[in-house]
């Protein structure tokens, strides 16, 4: 019996080939959706001064509550962007507004709806303690303070938090450059009305879309015909027009029928090698696991569901592995809706949709064909029920490892 590569053995496997991606700084209007390469400490506090929180009046306390009834002199008026040079003792207020910098000496503030003013004069009706309604210095972040940390996919929250800290630029993880190449004489391309025998290459669609989502790069390199040799001639002819790629990913040709030569190629190939060929997974079985020119390749199945599959367990944690982001997908569990049988020494990834039961539990339940080449059940799927080699036959209600499938892709 063909020794198979355990999945987990696999994932480490490939995680071990990609490295890192180098470091690279970018414009903050540029860096949505970027990785953060290192953490960023602030430059600035913030608020970069004793602030108000509401429209009233500053007042100095003394550390003292200053009860209902107290009288103070208004002595003049701060708004935001508008600074005052008066010093506040005891007795004095200051018509402050929402955003605007504390005067000196003051280190409260009154609510206007909570005073009574007669001329220059207020009186608290209500009554106001040490730092009532004043943002201190620092209160969101200080200056040297940590405020994001490498690994972080970048949003608008996270750039706007790096602009108010004083950052115009960020360093960035930079985007990888992945090939990507589909096999197969019975292949055209998309938009190509396909004649007896021919499939659509729809393949292709999938891994562009869904490694540029993840932040990649790609460059569609076309597609092989099944012919010795094909493979590595189109990846020099690629390698040689668009220079480095950091990882190359192909469909199809990686199982050992007579019309398959992707494992072929690159055996054959002084510049290549064969990490592991064959996993012990389905769908995705006939997974090759190899480089060229010291490029991380990994080689999928042909048929959408086994590539699909295959790019959510493998490739696109290498890639996240490679942006220095959590790799793994994450496994969850959740009760059955239905029961499955035993399974035998392959780990299994059925296409599962989500139902919720009458009293609203959310449950899993298995699409009934698991066929690797019905591309619809996979656009239907909202998870993959994990089944581990060997696992018992489970029963409806039976928790069970889920990994949900992203609703983008």
């Amino acid at each position: 019996m063909t020794e198979l590569k355990p999945v987990a053995e696999a994932q480490d496997a490939i995680f071990s080939m990609m490295g890192q991606a180098r470091t690279e700084n970018c414009s903050l209007q540029a860096a949505a959706s970027r990785v953060l390469a290192s953490d960023i400490s602030a430059m600035l506090d913030h608020p970069a001064a004793n602030i108000s929180a509401m429209d009233g009046y500053a007042l100095a306390s003394g550390g003292n509550r200053l009860e209902i009834g107290a009288v103070a002199q208004v002595a003049g008026e701060a708004a935001a962007g508008h600074l005052s040079a008066t010093t506040i003792t005891s007795g004095m207020a200051l018509r402050i507004f929402t955003g605007a910098y504390l005067p000196e000496g003051a280190d409260c503030v009154a609510l206007q709806e909570d005073i009574s003013r007669d001329g220059n004069k207020i009186t608290l009706n209500e009554a106001v303690k040490a730092g009532q309604f004043v943002r201190p210095k620092g209160m969101d972040f200080h200056a040297d303070e940590i405020i994001l940390r490498a690994g972080q996919i970048l949003g608008p929250r996270h750039l706007a938090l790096a602009s108010l800290a004083g950052f115009t630029t960020l360093p960035v993880r930079q985007r990888p450059v992945i090939a990507i190449l589909s096999s197969g004489d019975e292949l055209v391309d998309v938009g190509t009305i396909p004649k007896a025998g021919q499939l659509i290459n729809s393949n292709s669609i999938f891994l562009a879309q869904a490694l540029t989502r993840a932040g990649a790069k790609v460059i569609d390199l076309g597609i092989l015909p099944d012919k010795k040799g094909a493979l590595i001639s189109a990846l020099e002819a690629g390698h040689a027009e668009y220079k480095d790629f950091d990882m190359i990913v192909c469909t199809g040709g990686a199982s050992v029928g007579n019309h398959d030569h992707i494992a072929g190629d690159l055996i054959e190939d002084s510049a290549s090698q064969i990490d592991f060929w064959r996993i012990a997974m389905r769908p995705g079985k006939p997974l090759i696991a190899a480089s060229w020119q010291k490029i991380p390749f990994l080689g999928l199945p042909g048929n959408p569901v086994s590539a699909g599959v295959c790019a959510l367990i493998f490739v696109l944690p290498a890639l996240r592995h490679f942006l220095g982001l959590n790799a793994r997908p994450e496994i969850h569990t959740l009760p059955l809706d239905s029961e499955l049988p035993e399974n035998d020494r392959r780990q299994d990834y059925i296409r599962a949709v989500y139902k919720t039961d009458e009293n609203g539990t959310i449950r899993v339940k298995p699409l009934g064909k698991q066929d690797s080449s019905m591309l619809r059940n996979f656009c239907l799927a909202d998870a993959l029920i994990l089944r581990p080699p060997f696992a018992k036959a489970a029963q409806g209600g039976e928790s069970v490892p889920v990994i949900d499938i992203d609703a983008s892709l």
